[in-house]
């Protein structure tokens, strides 16, 4: 299963949008709205972030031939789902899920 851009590039859009709406969103009488600063300061967090993010972005995150191989086994009936190591990897997630929020 191939990943996508779609969710970043709407995050980007939108970002982009309340910027453009904030910047002339202004007084009437003219001038910035109180309290408004063009200086932006990042974290090395935020730095280090946005270098992973260019870095996985580059990264194939799909195998072709797995995806074309169960593709061709659905399209034939072949393929089996194994419900026990479903159930297994769901209850494992939760479990982890439920570990991170305790």
């Amino acid at each position: 299963m191939k990943i996508d851009n779609q969710i970043k590039t709407t995050i980007t859009q939108r970002a982009r949008d309340s910027r453009i709406a904030a910047a002339t969103d202004t007084p009437a009488r003219g001038g910035k709205p109180a309290g408004v600063s063009d200086d932006v300061h990042l974290t090395r967090t935020a730095g280090n972030l946005q270098r992973m993010e260019d870095e996985l972005a580059g990264i194939e995150a799909s195998d072709a031939a797995k995806v074309e191989a169960v593709r061709q086994a659905i399209a034939d009936g072949s393929f089996k789902v194994d419900e026990e190591a479903v159930a297994d990897g769901l209850i494992r997630e939760t479990v982890d899920m439920l570990r991170v929020r305790s």
